[in-house]
């Protein structure tokens, strides 16, 4: 069984105190009672509550039969590789003690300084007979943050229950196992070098006196030369269409693995070749929604990729991260 309290905590600052600092003659507002609706909507899957679902203590008319858990940030591995989203669980038994944990007070708010930090965990729902449903908060101390006793109290309640329905809900694949059996990574975006000011010189850190820490720029690796008759592995990246099946990861910038194909050596010859003939990129912020990564092959030789835009801005891109612009002749050689 999954601890309810389990949590993910994301610390933003560790020089500021703790919550203390309430005094006991001031009370915390009271909770307003959640409002029912007639489906079960969870958050996003990325620990974003339905702005929508006005969350409360459970209202007075309202007799929970069921208790819901969903869980932001699950992962789930099948035959297509590891997909992220939501696991929702459905328990039943006596919810007295886990209703009566939730209905505790939150704590008064607090006077003095309070750590910069997020907590986030499941969402938590209680379902009646007539198929309405309501979203209940933790009980919160004076940091608005959940009551460590009462998040006690609440694993304690649901490992007393009995679960009987669990279902994940697909968010977006993380990792595809198409991509990982070609050698080829998940997804790839494209990274280019900032350009700096005249005379810096890139890759280089000055020393820090304090430490007396210096940074030894290391080079980036090279491509091999036109001559050395190497082969090419090519992998494929385009943006994907929605499913109802869950959306296959498309972050800004990073296109999902589309498939994989491969240069013969005179091929990835020639391509080596019009990647050293490529001119500089001129200022574009046009979206690709289609990209190659080129391996030269074997892997082992030297580790170094070029990354091409076959639309948008149609850049090439090296180990150096340098943009240039790909030439005609080399779209046309890398075209699906």
């Amino acid at each position: 069984m999954r601890k309810t309290g389990a949590f993910i905590a994301v610390l933003l600052a560790a020089t500021l105190t703790g919550c203390a600092g309430a005094l006991p003659f001031l009370s915390g507002e009271p909770r307003a009672d959640a409002v029912p609706i007639d489906e079960l909507r969870c958050g996003d899957g990325f620990g974003t509550p339905d702005p929508d679902v006005v969350a409360g203590s459970v209202p007075e008319d309202f007799v929970p039969v069921a208790f819901y858990r969903c869980e932001a940030f699950a992962t789930e591995t099948d035959a297509e590789g590891i997909w992220a989203g939501s696991r929702i669980e459905r328990f039943e038994g006596d919810l007295s003690a886990l209703l009566a944990a939730l209905a505790e007070p939150d704590d008064p708010p607090s006077l003095g300084a309070c750590t910069a930090d997020m907590w986030i965990g499941p969402e938590l729902w209680f379902a009646d007979a007539e198929g309405r449903y309501v979203r209940t908060p933790y009980p919160s101390t004076g940091c608005a943050k959940p009551r460590p006793d009462v998040l006690d109290r609440v694993e304690e309640a649901v490992a007393a229950l009995a679960l009987v329905e669990s279902r994940f809900q697909r968010g977006s694949l993380i990792e595809s196992a198409a991509a990982t059996a070609a050698a080829c990574a998940s997804t790839a975006g494209l990274l280019v070098l900032i350009e700096t000011l005249p005379g810096v010189d890139v890759g280089t850190v000055p020393d820090v006196p304090e430490v007396g820490v210096t940074a030894v720029p290391v080079p980036p690796p090279p491509l091999p030369s036109a001559d050395e008759g190497t082969a090419m592995r090519v992998c494929r990246y385009a943006s994907a269409p929605l499913s109802a099946e869950g959306v296959v990861a498309s972050i800004q910038g990073s296109l999902p693995f589309a498939g994989v194909d491969e240069l013969d050596r005179e091929q990835a010859a020639h391509a080596l070749t019009l990647i050293g003939e490529a001119g500089p990129a001129g200022t574009c912020e046009v979206e690709a929604t289609s990209t190659v990564v080129l391996h030269p092959l074997p892997a082992a030789q030297t580790g170094a990729t070029v990354t091409v835009e076959l639309d948008g801005c149609r850049r090439v891109v090296g180990p150096d991260l340098r943009a240039a612009a790909a030439p005609e002749e080399l779209l046309a050689l890398l075209a699906p």
